[in-house]
């Protein structure tokens, strides 16, 4: 069983990480496009490369943000000619998402970055095993729940 310090040194680990997170989403970077991106920037065309045509609510879903900081994040990547918007074929009120070519440079710049930072991270961790990797995403996800439910109650 973990003792209350241990938890605490984990807790103190998760703020560091946070804090330089933090950091790393207020430094905007350029991915190929031309392009300076902030975290939020380049994390929403991921998500809109990874799921073309998608809409508002979906990626608003996606990514755990509400539909207004959405939009406000698509009219700015629209501004930047990497995102655009279109009305439905089926539903002409439903505007939906796609990359511009400027967007899919963005997206493609990025996901080399990832492969980067996923090679580095393998460095440091080795081969780990499957349940291992269960074991990771439990904590992940009860992070994320946490996080969800404190933003929930205010």
């Amino acid at each position: 069983m973990v003792t209350s310090a241990e938890m605490m040194q984990f807790s103190a680990g998760w703020i560091r990480i946070l804090n330089k997170m933090s950091e790393l989403e207020k430094t905007p970077r350029d991915y190929g496009s031309g392009d300076l991106l902030y975290g939020s920037e380049i994390h929403t065309i991921m998500a809109i490369g990874q799921n073309q045509d998608i809409n508002v609510t979906s990626l608003a879903s996606s990514l755990g943000i509400s539909k207004s900081a959405v939009s406000q994040m698509i009219a700015r990547l629209a501004e930047k000619n990497l995102v655009e918007r279109y009305r439905s074929p089926d539903n002409e009120k439903e505007t939906r998402l796609r990359l511009t070519p400027r967007g899919q440079i963005a997206y493609l710049g990025h996901e080399q970055h990832h492969a980067i930072i996923f090679s580095r991270m393998q460095e440091k961790l080795g081969d780990i095993t499957a349940d291992q990797y269960t074991f990771l995403m439990r904590v992940i996800r009860s992070i994320e729940e946490t996080a969800g439910e404190f933003m929930q109650s205010g």
